[in-house]
């Protein structure tokens, strides 16, 4: 757990508006945040350490690709910003951004894949719960508009 909150400590200084107000330990939120989940699914100490290291490996994996992603875009910005960039170097760096697109999408994919892999049935069945609620979210103040659902 220590690890984990110790690399979002890292990105919370690297964010400019936390950096100006130095703070021991994680920021309240993402801590907070570590521990609701811990203490929604009833994970097992074993299952947090487990979790915490996974979720280092996918940082460690997707920050090099985001980099890489960037300094695409930055070089596909630059063309357009020469004027009238050669189409096929635009299209080979387009080709470029999005393959790397894709892996991005496929560490985080391996991520959650792990993650429910150190679930038991009923740790899975809640973390479905989050996400199907999760897809519903958008859709309520439908419903409280037409007064289907009750209101608080």
């Amino acid at each position: 757990m220590k690890k984990i909150m110790f690399v979002l400590l890292a990105m919370a200084v690297a964010s400019p508006m936390l950096a100006q107000e130095p703070q021991e330990g994680p920021p309240p939120i993402v801590e907070a945040s570590h521990n609701a989940v811990v203490r929604f699914l009833d994970l097992t100490p074993e299952q947090v350490e487990d979790w915490d290291t996974i979720y280092l490996i996918h940082r460690e994996l997707e920050k090099p690709l985001q980099e890489d992603i960037a300094a695409v875009q930055e070089q596909i910005d630059a063309l357009f910003e020469g004027g009238n960039p050669d189409p096929a170097e635009v299209g080979a760096l387009f080709i470029e951004r999005r393959a790397l697109t894709e892996e991005l999408v496929q560490v985080h994919v391996n991520y959650h894949q792990d993650f429910v892999l150190l679930l038991d049935d009923v740790q899975v069945g809640k973390l479905y719960f989050i996400a199907r609620a999760d897809e519903v979210q958008k859709i309520i103040p439908a419903f409280k508009l037409f007064e289907l659902i009750r209101r608080r």
